[in-house]
């Protein structure tokens, strides 16, 4: 039987990994610098902060390039990245979109997959251990090309976790196959790819809605034999407005709490996504630390 993963199993990994070299760009966020500063303490990350934004943390940890502005500063932060000087990237925000544009741009000139998504990470209380959202908020209506490199991204960190053969539901509005609908083809021709072994160590069953897919007493009563339904590892959302949504009602109204991972990318990458509160700085932190690290 396999352990439980939970946001204690993160932290450990990650600080267990070694101190990482963290440079960090952005606006000066508050909880982003409290989660920095705690973390030089405790000796498992060296934060080095880029731009005017942090001229006066001086004292607290490494600034560079005091002078230069937002733009700048992240520009920096990426040549230092490139150049193989740090471990990990931390950009404090705003997440605008010309800043994801310019992101994705420099991380695919360094070599990234080519597919990158955002896998949100939470505790669900009926299982208690780490569970994946992906994507909410990178790919707004991905096709099946999409949904293969988002479903291997979220395969591929959730081994590094530790998560030696994650179970996937590719959720779709109903569990059997329409034609009409696109979301149920590309569920059952994923499906069909991990039956192949084209995912590598993982169980992949879809297409799923989200009852059979959290419940595997509703599972049966559709019919459905699968291991997957009622222990899903990773959801698979058909496009980002559903992801969204969904991670927007179980934070919002479910009081859940947050993490996230950029993924696909060719070195690690610390942000923090509208769905999560400020003191998810420290999960994403570690979740990019871990990336780093095994």
């Amino acid at each position: 039987m396999e352990m439980e993963f939970n946001f204690d199993t993160v932290a450990r990994i990650a600080r267990e990994g070694g101190k990482k070299r963290v440079v960090v760009s952005g606006e000066k966020d508050f909880a982003a610098l409290r989660c920095l500063v705690e973390g030089k303490r405790e000796g498992w990350i060296e934060p080095l902060a880029v731009g005017r934004a942090f001229a006066d943390m001086t004292e607290e940890m490494e600034v560079a390039w005091c002078s230069v502005d937002l733009e700048e500063g992240r520009l920096r932060a990426f040549e230092i990245m490139e150049s193989g000087e740090a471990d990990v990237l931390m950009d404090t925000g705003p997440l605008e979109k010309r800043y994801g544009s310019l992101l994705l741009n420099r991380i695919k000139s360094t070599g990234g997959s080519g597919t990158f998504s955002y896998a949100s990470v939470l505790i669900p209380p009926k299982t208690g251990r780490l569970t994946f959202l992906t994507d909410t908020l990178v790919n707004g209506s991905p096709g099946l090309q999409e949904k293969v490199g988002i479903l291997k991204n979220a395969i591929e960190f959730a081994r590094r976790l530790g998560i030696k053969k994650p179970k996937v539901a590719v959720l779709a509005p109903l569990e059997l196959v329409n034609p009409a609908l696109a979301s149920t083809l590309d569920g059952a021709i994923l499906s069909k790819m991990s039956e192949r072994g084209q995912f590598g160590p993982a169980l992949v069953e879809g297409p799923l809605a989200m009852d059979n897919a959290a419940s595997s007493s509703a599972a049966r009563h559709k019919g459905i034999r699968s291991l997957v339904p009622g222990n899903v590892d990773i959801y698979l959302f058909p496009d980002l407005e559903s992801a969204h949504l969904t991670a927007q009602f179980l934070s919002w109204i479910g009081r859940l709490r947050f993490g996230g991972i950029l993924l696909g990318t060719s070195f690690p990458v610390a942000i923090r996504s509208p769905l999560e509160q400020p003191d998810s700085w420290g999960i994403n932190l570690a979740l990019a630390c871990s990336l780093k690290g095994r």
